[in-house]
């Protein structure tokens, strides 16, 4: 952490024979917007997850700007762009679907951070310079910036290096680190996973001693890293890995609870390992399902085996309120992604219901879904009279 007065290093400028980023790569929405931030006379360049995936060789899921423009400033001179956020400030650039994150460099001005009593960042918006934002950086593997004229990276942290040896590690003490903003612990989760990293031993000390901070986060940041976590092409890894750090109470508290059941387990893993399949193959990835998944061994653990056709859905709908009351206790899920998790699972009663309910539940907007669940269901050694069999040849017949 670079504190005031602190002598600052000369980054390490790595080449292209270095870095093996060809200007071919960059995305075009990010090289306009700085160019357009050059042109008005900042500094502007790409940071973070592109420039350590690429490094990696691996592809790049967006890009992100950093600036020494403000962002009222940033808001002047980029077009379509919008500024969020009160504990950070950023601004979001939208150009069609597609977002564009640019921020502010940030200095360590400790006098002016807002914390909790517990040393959580409440607010921060003390603008800097692009060595004192390096240092403000959660990892070192973060910390790596490429100026887009001239295709350098510069390197301020040892971030390079740490990529290499294939090294997590944090800028500063990891304890302070993830004091200031817990969500960090999920972070280096996700990075070891998603990169197949070593944790430094400093980090997985303190996760195991600074782990209970995650109930800190509020329920609805809770839900997008949530996402992050299992949605982004490494879900299986990333969830083994909560288990070995005892994460998943904090995130996952109605999960957690029967994770001891090897059946349940199973399904959800089957479940991780289809999605981490479909993000390979760029399919389409639904929180809804994902959330379904997750909850579904807490709602059976109420409604019993949803196994056979007199069940009533009202039931099944009352329980999964509940259900989805309790959970967003800790991670808030939006409301018509709650009505798609309950419609997903009171299908699967219709779907018992053969061939009476057939042609009612293949009008269901929610039809493929609850298939493909029953299916996975099914997968992972649920006993249903081959339910999903007939359901296959029946949508087959009609195709």
């Amino acid at each position: 952490m670079l504190v005031k007065n602190e002598k600052i290093r000369k980054p390490e400028i790595l080449k292209i024979s270095d870095h093996n980023i060809l200007p071919e790569s960059l995305d075009k929405d990010a090289s306009s917007i700085a160019h357009r931030l050059n042109e008005a006379g900042f500094e502007a360049y790409i940071v973070g997850g592109f420039v350590r995936d690429s490094i990696l060789g691996l592809k790049p899921k967006d890009s992100d700007v950093v600036t020494n423009a403000t962002p009222e400033e940033i808001n002047k001179i980029v077009p379509k762009t919008r500024i969020i956020g009160r504990r950070f400030k950023i601004v979001h650039a939208r150009a069609g679907r597609r977002i564009t994150e640019i921020s502010t460099f940030r200095a360590a001005d400790k006098n002016q951070t807002i914390k909790s009593n517990k040393g959580l960042i409440l607010r921060d918006n003390n603008y800097g310079t692009i060595e004192q934002d390096a240092f403000r950086r959660d990892f070192t593997i973060n910390s790596l910036y490429l100026d887009m004229q001239k295709m350098e990276v510069l390197d301020f942290t040892g971030g390079y290096t740490d990529l290499k040896n294939r090294m997590l590690k944090t800028i500063g003490k990891s304890s302070e680190r993830f004091r200031e903003d817990p969500v960090r612990i999920l972070r280096a989760i996700r990075f070891k996973s998603k990169l197949d990293l070593k944790f430094d031993p400093e980090i997985e000390k303190d996760i195991h001693k600074l782990c209970y901070l995650l109930e800190e986060i509020p329920s609805g940041r809770n839900y997008e890293e949530t996402l992050k976590m299992f949605m982004t092409g490494s879900a299986e890894k990333i969830f083994l890995e909560m288990q070995t750090y005892n994460l998943t109470k904090y995130l996952l508290p109605q999960t957690k609870n029967f994770l001891s059941s090897k059946k349940d387990k199973r399904f959800i893993l089957n479940a991780l390992r289809d999605t981490d399949q479909r993000y390979r193959n760029n399919q389409t990835l639904t929180p809804s399902f994902l959330f379904s998944v997750l909850l579904w061994p807490a709602l059976v653990n109420k409604t019993g085996p949803l196994n056979f056709k007199k069940i009533k859905i009202t039931k099944v709908s009352r329980i999964a309120n509940f259900i989805l009351k309790k959970h967003n206790e800790n991670c808030f899920i939006p409301k018509r992604i709650q009505q798609s998790i309950k419609e997903t699972w009171e299908l699967q009663i219709l779907l018992m219901k053969i061939p009476e309910k057939a042609n009612i539940a293949l009008k269901h907007k929610r039809f493929r879904a609850a298939y493909d669940f029953l299916l996975l269901r099914e997968k992972s050694g649920e006993k249903l009279n081959q339910i999903g069999d007939w359901w296959t040849k029946k949508i087959t017949k009609k195709i």
